[in-house]
């Protein structure tokens, strides 16, 4: 790049906005509570990456966004990592746009994204609908107070609540300076959206591996992945699953090269997993509507370019033959009955078996020439002697040798796919078509022998019926007309790796609706629960009680403060309150518990993450505190990510109060457990366990044996740094628990008229209206409509990251425009 004064008035503007941005970025990374030079030479090693690369970066900022935070170690809520990220990003890349970055702008007609004055005008409007909202929020808290950890009823909250939206704004002339240079660079935003996918899955999958197990469906365990935005409940991860999904989707579908495609079926079947792990009534509904909105529409794009429409015929569609796609859709329906059928008498063993018979029977090539209906009733028949004499020959011998049905399996999976490879394309001869026939058939035969070698000879009864009706179907369909017997393998090799994702995808659907209580536990108090969702709105609503609040709203950030003063006494929830050294006391937390009925997931509790003790040596705490009552502390150190613990040890210390003098205590906690397996953090708590109670923490210091402290900031001496609180299971007073009655309490019926028209505006524009033709336009309709259906059950942007990502999205919405027409020949 070569470097210039900046010469026109944009780029003294950007220079400016790169000043702003990189201010205040370097402030918050000098106090970053872990290490502040390290982040601070972070977010300098970023600005700089921004700055060579202007056109790539700021558009694959929504890739890191589920992996970067960091608050249950740093303790940060008004403040977080996507701050320092953004911040960082855009001075680099405001910076390379002042001093040497592109300085042709593509003609309006061309550029790929542009936001018309009616957009601009929605997006300042909500914009300044916000400002209002968090100046009547900050009122509302009592006036401005600035302070590094303040909790959700302070007044920084409502700069919290503001900051994602306008972190939004400072990226898009970015991106659209990125489109005009390349319009086709957009489609990084889609390759983020996928990420980000990737980033959550990943981390939802270690999670449960590492704490309730993989396959693990009965115990109460929710996912949360690496959002701490759950430590008050919520669905950020139900949010950004359904927001992602369709970016993956679009992507895979027009994708062709094999590597890639098989990468993206890969994350497909990682975020399937994640959405059925999550037991989310609201994102089970809300993830085949966005996935297949974002379809249709795809399919309506191929239509199009099929027609000679103005857009890259890129993707082409899967498959152009729909007779094919008809038998192919009806084998996936006799898979998944098979599947129910067989799941209950052979486990998890039999539905990975029949998956592999599904695989093999996709992988077939065509059997047949020319050869007469009775030649090949002669080889079929041929072909399933054999099958017949090795399956009693294996049903006697799996009774004596354990495991030897999955390895048989295995083998004929194996063995039928080279077959199917070597001659992929057409048996030659009888022999060929009779051993693959052969292949087939023994594979379904296996299936059998692993739930009989699962579930032993009593469930034979009940696993054959299911087993032979497919053996039955596919043999019916290769005696039937010629053609008929083509229609599988005449499909593409995208169309059978669909296919072959959605076998296993139903295997793992049966599984986790078959294989735990939990999943159908959800649905069975879905009406209890929407009972209880009806009358938390009514309340939540009933702090509208003027005519500014309903035209205005509460202001931003405000639910979980107006709420804890407006629900009944004995309801109020727990909560702290970081207080500086004064009047001769010393830095101390005030920790409050709730007046509700308090149990083990109902605590009010700080925590902080430790190293994991040696197994077995014994943990001494010593505390200085003060309580004007008696009560119970309630201390623990577990293996626990955010809400659910696995191994611990606790102990409940009583504690006499001294006429409100602080006292210095010490208590054994008992040997600790094994901790820290499978990567899980081990973490310490604190509670106070007596409704109504409250306690002041000076001092508080934890030590295994004769090793080092275990607690940082033990003192409060920094705040809250490091220190996180958390409820398990007490969740409602935090949230107004629905997307648009959320936006509706924040920032009254403006806010959301506002919000409602910038949604519909996207909603029309990428279906029907100019923008409908562009790539990404399916995907950004999926998501949306995927991430407004979670949320008509919880609050969702209350979450800045997540708030960050469906703003991003939707302005992307709010500015696509379809490609210009081709030129047409001869002009």
């Amino acid at each position: 790049m070569k470097l210039s004064r900046p010469q026109s008035f944009p780029q003294w503007l950007a220079l400016v906005l790169a000043l702003a941005c990189a201010l205040p970025g370097l402030a918050l990374a000098l106090h970053y509570p872990l290490s502040p030079v390290g982040m601070g030479l972070l977010c300098l090693l970023l600005a700089g990456l921004a700055f060579v690369a202007w056109r790539e970066l700021p558009l694959l900022v929504p890739a890191l966004l589920p992996v970067i935070g960091w608050a249950p170690w740093t303790g940060w809520i008004s403040f977080e990592e996507l701050d320092l990220l953004v911040l960082s990003v855009c001075s680099g890349a405001y910076a390379a746009l002042a001093l040497g970055g592109s300085r042709l702008r593509a003609p309006a007609w061309q550029r790929p994204l542009a936001w018309s004055a009616l957009s601009r005008l929605l997006l300042g409007l909500f914009a300044l609908s916000l400002l209002v909202a968090a100046w009547r929020g900050v009122q509302d808290a009592g006036g401005w107070r600035w302070g590094w950890w303040q909790s959700y009823q302070e007044p920084m909250n409502s700069l919290r609540a503001l900051k994602a939206f306008v972190l939004v704004l400072l990226l898009l002339p970015l991106w659209r300076a990125a489109a005009d240079a390349q319009p086709r660079r957009l489609r990084l935003l889609g390759l983020a959206m996928s990420l980000a996918l990737l980033g959550v899955a990943l981390s939802a999958l270690w999670e449960r591996y590492a704490f309730p197990g993989l396959l693990n469906f009965s115990s109460d365990y929710r996912t949360v992945a690496l959002f701490w935005e759950a430590h008050m409940g919520g669905a950020p991860l139900d949010g950004v699953v359904a927001l992602s999904l369709p970016f993956a989707l679009v992507w895979l579908l027009r994708e062709r090269r094999p590597l890639r495609f098989g990468l993206l079926l890969g994350l497909m079947l990682l975020g399937a997993y994640t959405v059925l792990a999550s037991f989310s009534r609201g994102l089970y509904l809300a993830a085949p509507l966005g996935l297949g909105m974002g379809a249709w529409l795809l399919s309506r794009q191929f239509k199009d370019a099929a027609k000679g429409a103005a857009i890259p015929a890129d993707g082409g569609g899967i498959s152009s033959t729909r007779r094919p796609m008809r038998w192919l859709l009806l084998a996936l329906l006799g898979f998944a009955i098979a599947a129910v059928l067989l799941f209950p008498v052979g486990g998890y063993r039999t539905l990975l078996a029949l998956s592999g018979s599904a695989f093999l029977l996709l992988l077939l090539p065509p059997l047949w020439q020319r050869q007469t209906r009775a030649q090949r009733l002669l080889a079929l028949m041929l072909a399933l002697m054999p099958v017949l004499l090795l399956g009693m020959l294996a049903w006697m011998l799996i009774q004596h040798v354990s495991k030897l049905a999955y390895v048989l399996h295995g083998l004929v999976v194996i063995g039928g796919a080279a077959l199917a490879l070597r001659w992929r394309h057409g048996a030659q001869r009888n022999a060929q078509a009779c051993l693959l026939a052969a292949a087939f058939l023994a594979s379904l035969a296996c299936v059998v022998l692993v739930a009989g070698q699962w579930g032993g000879a009593q469930v034979l009864d009940r696993a054959l019926p299911p087993a032979l009706l497919l053996a039955l179907g596919w043999v019916l369909l290769q005696l039937g007309p010629g053609a008929l017997a083509d229609q599988l393998p005449s499909l593409s090799w995208r169309s059978k790796g669909l296919a072959a994702t959605l076998c296993l995808l139903v295997a793992v659907t049966v599984g986790v609706g078959f294989g735990g209580a939990y999943a159908g536990d959800r649905f069975s108090t879905a009406q209890r629960d929407l009972q209880a969702r009806l009358q938390h709105w009514s309340l939540g609503l009933s702090l509208l009680q003027t005519p500014g609040d309903w035209l205005l709203g509460r202001g931003a950030g405000r639910f979980a403060a107006d709420f804890f003063y407006a629900m009944p006494a004995a309801e109020r929830v727990g909560h702290y309150q970081a207080l500086e050294s004064q009047n001769g006391d010393p830095a101390f937390l005030r920790l409050s518990a709730g007046q509700h009925v308090l149990g083990w997931g109902e605590l009010f509790r700080i925590s902080q993450r430790i190293d994991a003790p040696p197994a077995g040596a014994p943990l001494r705490m010593a505390l200085r505190l003060r309580t004007e009552r008696d009560v119970n502390l309630h201390l623990e150190i577990c293996d626990k990510l955010l809400l659910y613990n696995a191994e611990c040890v606790t102990r409940n210390m009583p504690i006499k109060a001294l006429s409100g003098q602080w006292q210095s205590l010490g208590v054994e906690l008992g040997n600790a457990p094994s901790l820290g397996r499978e990567l899980r953090p081990v973490v310490f708590s604190v509670a106070v366990d007596t409704r109504g109670a409250r306690v002041d923490l000076a001092q508080l210091s934890l030590r295994a044996g004769e090793g080092p402290e275990l607690l940082r900031n033990g003192d409060f001496g920094a705040g809250m740094a490091r220190w996180f609180s958390s409820s398990d299971h007490h969740h409602m007073p935090w949230h107004m628990k629905s997307l648009p009655l959320h936006v509706l309490f924040e920032q009254g019926l403006l806010g959301l008229g506002l919000w409602s028209a910038m949604l519909l505006a996207v909603l029309w524009r990428c279906t029907l209206g100019s923008a409908r033709q562009h790539e990404l336009a399916p995907a950004v309709v999926g998501g949306l409509l995927a991430f407004v259906v979670v949320g008509l059950f919880d609050s969702l942007i209350d979450a800045p990251r997540l708030s960050f990502m469906f703003y991003a999205v939707l302005a992307l919405g709010l500015g696509l425009r379809a490609p210009p027409p081709p030129p047409r020949a001869g002009s």
